[in-house]
């Protein structure tokens, strides 16, 4: 990598300091770009960042270990940030070895003529910042963009209900764990699914209520459960007595073929609210009972797909309230297309192939 002279072409007189965005906030900028963020060079190419980096914390790049896609090649190696193109030069660069694995010099203002032989992009914060805004209309969705998030949300479906399958080996073990799972939030989720993963074994242990309440949590207490991100209603602390109680009334003395009215009892006669029934049923009980009973594959479909949410989803809300109403936001099938959109496309920018974009 090597700089191209004259490089300084635009002097860095020539632009005023007070409207140079300071590199600590294009540095804190940079560090949240999304895996799929598309940016374009100084020439027009498309360039498809895959990771920004490692922050580095000694002297040389700002980034380390970045991987992109540029010039029809996937590469690794460093980031430089700077407020303007020319600072490269000002700041001493072009003559230090630890620059050299720089792959991609990232400015705010563009130089009026290039300044290395490296790939240079215009970080446009600004139009990053609307790029946290979906780009699809202000409007409310077309009958065919829903029938993409209806096709969405069966996807989802299918897979939960192939998950629990009958024949699967563990399926008992599936179900216990993402009933468990079912009562975390963020962080917590992978944790629960630990703790049945260690607790499991013990359900074919003859406990009582309390010996089991005990035990479970007593390996409970061993997690490094998460306070932040989580609402309150969901801390691990104040939950915990109850899902130890519900899982000994579910799995470990259940009564045989218990009706749904009296599984919605037990989550409410334990402080749980309509949210986590929905989701139970949505996510673990109606696609583990379809799996297990092909032949009541269609009536288990039918209350999957009449499920409604207590309250939309914040974040789903946010994204998607302008173009859905808060019913639909409220069914849970379309909940979980919209999910899956959002992790699938709108978490990394992916608008260019987004489904329901496309659809317009």
């Amino acid at each position: 990598m090597n700089p191209i002279y004259p490089t300084h072409s635009l002097p860095y007189r020539g632009i005023k300091e007070s409207n140079l965005i300071p590199e600590s906030a294009l540095v804190a900028i940079w560090e949240k770009v999304q895996p799929g963020t598309v940016l374009k060079d100084r020439f027009g190419n498309l360039v498809t960042i895959f990771s920004p980096g490692r922050k580095n914390r000694n002297e040389g790049p700002d980034f380390l270990d970045a991987v992109l896609w540029v010039n029809g090649e996937m590469k690794k190696g460093a980031v430089e940030i700077h407020s303007h193109e020319s600072s490269w030069n000002t700041h001493g660069h072009w003559g230090d070895v630890r620059y050299d694995p720089v792959i991609l010099h990232t400015v705010s203002t563009l130089a009026r003529h290039p300044v290395l032989d490296v790939t240079t992009v215009h970080l446009d914060v600004h139009s990053l910042k609307k790029r946290q805004q979906c780009l699809l209309p202000h409007q409310a969705l077309t009958a065919e963009q829903m029938m993409v998030l209806v096709a969405l949300g069966l996807k989802q479906w299918e897979e939960k209900v192939f998950f629990f399958k009958k024949g699967v080996r563990e399926k008992g073990k599936r179900i216990f764990t993402e009933s468990l799972v079912n009562f975390g939030a963020g962080e917590n989720r992978p944790l629960y699914r630990e703790l049945g993963t260690l607790l499991f074994p013990h359900l074919k242990k003859n406990f009582s209520k309390e010996s089991w309440v005990k035990n479970f949590k007593h390996f409970s207490s061993q997690f490094p459960w998460h306070r932040g991100g989580t609402m309150p209603a969901r801390h691990p602390q104040r939950i915990m007595d109850g899902i130890a109680r519900w899982s000994f009334d579910q799995f470990v003395k259940p009564p045989e073929d218990t009706p749904l009215h009296r599984l919605k009892h037990r989550f409410k006669a334990y402080g749980f609210g309509e949210g986590t029934w929905v989701e139970w049923c949505g996510n673990v009980h109606f696609p583990a009972m379809a799996g297990s009973h092909p032949c009541d594959y269609a009536s288990y479909f039918d209350r999957w797909s009449g499920l409604l949410l207590p309250a939309p989803y914040g974040g789903l809300n946010r994204f998607f309230g302008t173009k859905l109403t808060r019913k639909q936001l409220r069914s849970f099938p379309i909940a979980q297309g919209l999910l899956h959109l959002k992790n699938h496309y709108c978490s990394g920018w992916h608008c260019h192939v987004c489904r329901v974009k496309r659809s317009l």
